[in-house]
C-alpha cells in the first residue's frame, strides 16, 4: 500500500462566456466531454469532469459563463456559477488574453477576490498573440499578478493548442487538499448518458444556426432503445425532441424542405455512434414551447 498522501478536490472553472473553459477541459481529458462553440450560453449546466492522476483526483467543474441575464433562464445559469464558487476547493478564472481584459472580466474578479480558496488566473489564447507581441506575455503576467494580487498564480496558456496546460496542472495538483477519491478510476464525467446525447445535438444546432436562436433551444432525449438492425448488428434507436420558443424558430431549425434538420441529424449521429460505440438510428422532432426560458415550471422540467 502506498504511503503517499492522496489529494483530491473540486476546481471551479469560471469566467465570462466564450473564453475557452470547455475547450480547456476537453484538452485536459483528451476527449470531447463538454460541448463547445463561439456563442454565449453554450454551457448551461454544472458538469463534473474528472482527471485521475498519480495519487490525486482533480474534479473540474465546468459551468456557464458569467453574463447579464436577459430572462429567468439567465438568472438560473448565474445561480449555478455562485453554487460552484461556494463548493470549490480551488477557483480558476480564465480570460481571453488575445481579446483583452474587458468589463466582464473585472466583474468576475470582483465576485471572487475576497474568497478564501486558492485562486488561479489563466490567460488563454496565447496561440492567437502575434509573433512580435509574444515577448510581452511574460511582462503582462507580471503586471497582472501585481494588479490582481488576490490570485495565487497567473499562467498563460492555450486551451486549444495545449501550451502550458501541463505546467498549469502540475501547480494545480500541488494546491489540492488531502482528500478521498470521489469517483472510481476510469470515470471522466458524472453527466448522465441521456444528457450527453442531448448536448451533442444541441452543439450541432448552436454551431449551425443564427447567433440568437441557440439561446431559445433545448434538447431532450425522449426514448432510447437497444435494437438489432436487419443485418443483425446492435443498433441504438434514439427519439429526441428540440424545443424552441416560437413557430418562426421552428421553421428555421427545420429549414427549407427539412434540409437543416437533416444536416443536424447527420452531424449528431456521427458523433453519437462514437460515443455509444454502436450504430445509431436517430429521430428528431421540433416542438414549440412558448417562452420556456421565462417559465419556472418549464425550466424545472429541463433541470434548471
Amino acid at each position: 500500500m502506498s504511503d503517499k498522501i492522496f489529494k483530491s478536490g473540486f476546481i471551479g472553472l469560471i469566467g465570462r462566456t466564450n473564453v475557452g473553459k470547455s475547450t480547456l477541459i476537453n484538452k485536459i481529458l483528451n476527449k470531447n466531454v463538454v460541448i463547445t462553440s463561439g456563442k454565449a450560453q453554450t454551457t448551461r449546466n454544472r458538469i463534473n469532469c474528472i482527471l485521475n492522476a498519480d495519487n490525486a483526483q482533480a474534479i473540474f467543474v465546468d459551468c456557464p459563463g458569467f453574463f447579464k441575464p436577459r430572462n429567468l433562464l439567465g438568472e438560473k445559469l448565474n445561480n449555478i456559477i455562485y453554487g460552484v464558487l461556494n463548493d470549490a476547493d480551488i477557483i480558476v478564472v480564465m480570460i481571453d488574453l488575445a481579446g483583452g481584459i474587458g468589463t466582464g472580466d473585472y466583474y468576475v474578479f470582483d465576485k471572487i477576490k475576497n474568497r478564501s480558496q486558492p485562486k488561479f488566473l489563466l490567460l488563454n489564447k496565447i496561440d492567437l498573440i502575434k509573433g512580435k507581441e509574444k515577448g510581452g506575455i511574460e511582462q503582462e503576467v507580471k503586471e497582472l499578478q501585481k494588479e490582481f494580487d488576490f490570485f495565487n498564480c497567473v499562467i498563460p496558456i492555450s486551451a486549444k493548442k495545449g501550451n502550458n496546460v501541463d505546467a498549469f496542472l502540475k501547480i494545480l495538483i500541488e494546491k489540492l487538499p488531502e482528500g478521498p477519491k470521489f469517483f472510481p478510476d476510469g470515470t471522466i464525467t458524472d453527466m448522465p448518458l441521456n444528457k450527453m446525447i442531448a448536448e451533442i445535438i444541441r452543439e450541432k444546432l448552436i454551431n449551425n444556426l443564427f447567433e440568437e436562436l441557440p439561446h431559445s433551444i433545448n434538447v431532450e432525449v425522449e426514448n432510447m432503445t437497444q435494437k438489432t438492425s436487419k443485418s443483425g448488428e446492435p443498433l441504438i434507436s434514439l427519439e429526441c425532441c428540440i424545443y424552441t420558443e416560437k413557430k418562426s424558430q421552428k421553421a428555421i431549425i427545420i429549414g427549407k424542405s427539412g434540409e437543416m434538420l437533416k444536416k443536424i441529424g447527420i452531424l449528431a449521429r456521427e458523433e453519437l455512434e462514437q460515443l455509444l460505440e454502436s450504430k445509431v438510428y436517430l429521430q428528431i422532432w421540433v416542438k414549440v414551447m412558448e417562452n420556456w426560458t421565462k417559465n419556472d415550471s418549464y425550466l424545472s422540467r429541463f433541470g434548471y
